[in-house]
């Protein structure tokens, strides 16, 4: 039986992995449109409806950043209970 080198691990695991990300960014733009986004430049935008987008101003106006992803304002703090 034939012993397999570090290095030869290393190179097919990243091998592996090269082409899973590959296959993930190929149809990243198709994924993003599909949930309602704008695929540019690498980076799913996504579009905000008219009342989401009034939240966002309103969160921002008071202090907090608006999460698009989670649609919901985040008002500093300590991070603790």
């Amino acid at each position: 039986m034939r012993k397999v080198g570090r290095s030869s691990r290393v190179a097919a695991l990243a091998t592996a992995a090269l082409v899973a990300f590959g296959g993930c960014a190929a149809g990243g733009g198709s994924l993003c449109e599909a949930a309602g986004g704008r695929y540019t430049a690498g980076t799913c935008v996504r579009a905000l409806t008219p009342a989401q987008q009034a939240e966002k101003e309103q969160c921002q106006a008071n202090g907090g950043v608006y999460l698009d992803g989670q649609d919901r304002c985040a008002v500093g703090g300590s991070g603790g209970p």
